[in-house]
């Protein structure tokens, strides 16, 4: 007796079935990281730089710098105005800009707002002989972006040379 095998149909899956599970799963997990990122949370990054003294600048090769040297003195620029900036040191606030000080070889100005020290440089900068350079000296505590904001006024100002000497909190001892 011969026995007849019925044949299988070839099974032939519900595309609906297998896809919508994998993209259901697919949205969660990307709603899942756009739920949890907070860039707010994230903290600058603090990187420790600083300049090298005029003693370091005058070695003709790297290896012949001496270290330890060190000329007494402001740094030689050419400037005839310089920028401080005074940055806050309470928890709240820590590293933001607290006061602005405008000097030239007269007179000091004391101004609130990065905005203001753009005006104030716009109206002083035809009285000047050396009218494209400019130095700012700001407190080695005050953050990144907010030099970056007083470099960008000083440059909106008209000055095409925006220079740094050492932070006046260092250079005094403080």
């Amino acid at each position: 007796m011969v026995s007849r095998r019925s044949e299988d149909p070839s099974i032939d899956p519900d595309m609906n079935r297998v896809i919508v599970p994998m993209l259901d799963l697919a949205f969660q997990v990307l709603l899942f990281f756009i739920l949890t990122y907070h860039p707010s949370q994230l903290e600058e990054g603090q990187m420790d730089l600083s300049l090298h003294d005029a003693a370091q600048a005058q070695a003709a090769n790297p290896k012949d710098a001496k270290p330890d040297a060190s000329i007494a003195g402001d740094l030689e620029l050419p400037a005839e105005i310089t920028v401080f900036v005074k940055t806050q040191h309470d928890d709240r606030a820590l590293g933001k800009i607290s006061l602005i000080t405008v000097e030239d070889r007269v007179k000091k100005q004391d101004l609130e707002t990065p905005e203001a020290l753009r005006k104030y440089l716009e109206k002083i900068r035809s009285g000047l002989s050396n009218q494209n350079d400019i130095k700012i000296q700001p407190e080695s505590g005050l953050k990144y972006n907010y030099v970056i904001e007083i470099m960008d006024m000083c440059t909106r100002a008209g000055f095409k040379n925006v220079a740094f000497g050492p932070p006046p909190d260092v250079a005094s001892g403080g």
